[in-house]
């Protein structure tokens, strides 16, 4: 197998990747982690948090697909209404978070959308992901909206990134010193052949004569298997292994969505371990919920607010300032459709969860929901685009 097909191979399986070569150094741990957690399919926001007695709102859904103040499906009342004078609430099945937005530690902006409106998951989550602000200026070579904020590498070892997901996040391109890593930690980093095959790709990626010039596929080779050796030197062994995760005593995993577990438990470790994370992005699916959506949702909701309570509650035990932002690449239409489910649609919500309890949302815009207020009469109208928000964001955590 020739190099650059080995190093193909090893950024396919997830095992470590890396993004670019504008800087091969590293440096020490950040003062704070951002984490962003992408809701792919386009997550119902109006059945993840509502004014709940709006007229509008109950006339154009039935009752298991909105948040209702009854005893069926009654919703979670947030201390601070988003929606002037009205009973805003969040889905019953966000329960782990309630208290946080209580204490101050959580966020949600409503009506939060692209100023270039798209019904389409690929062209939605390509604006968002990436760094342009006019889809017509979005290239393959773009980089991802986070890149900007994320600090060059200075001496010393670091992992600036990593996401959770296999092959390249869009959001992180043009950023270096990452890696992606799937599975749990210590599966992800097996290399191909354990040590018989640690050994042949350090021969592969041993440093180049003077006279050869830079070889970019040699560098890739040897920036991700010292990140690799970093992370490794860091975790925590038993009898000489990588130890499975052992949470802090208090804090409480939901173990339904196995892949959903691993991603947020794969943070936690990488967090705790000192390796100088600055960005993780972890990416849980299914929101595409154009059919049977009541079911759907409730079980979505209780997994992805469990595990996003744990998160928290484990950084915050270790004393590790994280951010936890939350995105979908849109929202849904108010009404509902003849399939017990809801179509695409434009704005949503994004969600915050800060360690340090400061307020990094700006207050919400509420539209309103009548259909003279509604885009194009069918959907919740945006009113805060959601690229200067995540921007702004990204700029105080990661400063």
């Amino acid at each position: 197998m020739q190099r650059r097909e080995l190093l193909k191979a090893l950024a396919c399986t997830g095992l470590g990747t890396a993004s670019s070569l504008r800087n091969l150094s590293f440096a020490a741990q950040p003062s704070a982690t951002l984490v962003v957690v992408f809701l792919r399919g386009g997550a119902d926001s109006l059945h993840m948090a509502a004014p709940v007695t709006d007229r509008h709102y109950v006339a154009n859904r039935p009752t298991d697909l909105r948040i209702t103040d009854g005893a069926q499906n009654a919703g979670l009342r947030l201390p601070k209404e988003f929606a002037a004078q009205q009973d805003c609430r969040i889905h019953p099945s966000a329960a782990p978070l309630l208290d946080l937005f209580q204490s101050g530690h959580a966020q949600l902006l409503h009506a939060c959308g692209l100023a270039n409106a798209t019904r389409s998951h690929f062209v939605a989550q390509e604006i968002l992901e990436s760094g342009a602000l006019n889809q017509d200026r979005i290239l393959a070579s773009t980089p991802g909206w986070i890149a900007p904020f994320v600090r060059p590498a200075m001496a010393g070892k670091r992992v600036d990134f990593v996401s959770t997901s296999a092959g390249q996040i869009r959001s992180l391109q043009g950023l270096t010193s990452g890696m992606s890593l799937v599975g749990e930690l210590r599966h992800g980093l097996n290399l191909p052949g354990d040590a018989v095959g640690k050994s042949v790709l350090e021969a592969l990626y041993a440093n180049s004569s003077a006279n050869s010039g830079p070889d970019p596929v040699r560098q890739v080779g040897q920036q991700t298997l010292q990140q690799l050796a970093w992370v490794d030197s860091q975790a925590p062994r038993i009898e000489g292994r990588i130890a499975p995760y052992t949470p802090p005593k208090g804090v409480s995993y939901n173990t339904e969505n196995y892949e959903w577990l691993q991603a947020v438990q794969t943070v936690a470790q990488l967090i705790r371990m000192d390796v100088g994370l600055q960005v993780a992005c972890l990416d849980l699916g299914g929101w595409d919920t154009h059919e049977y959506q009541g079911g759907k949702l409730n079980n979505l909701v209780r997994q992805w607010s469990a595990n996003l309570r744990a998160l928290f509650d484990d950084v915050q035990a270790a004393g590790k300032p994280t951010t936890i932002v939350v995105v979908s690449e849109f929202g849904r239409r108010l009404r509902a459709n003849a399939s017990g489910g809801t179509d695409h649609g434009h704005a949503g919500i994004v969600w915050a969860l800060d360690t340090q309890a400061r307020g990094l949302l700006p207050p919400t815009l509420w539209p309103g929901l009548a259909t003279d207020q509604l885009d194009q009469g069918m959907d919740l109208q945006h009113t805060r685009d959601i690229k200067q928000v995540l921007a702004d964001l990204a700029k105080r955590v990661l400063a």
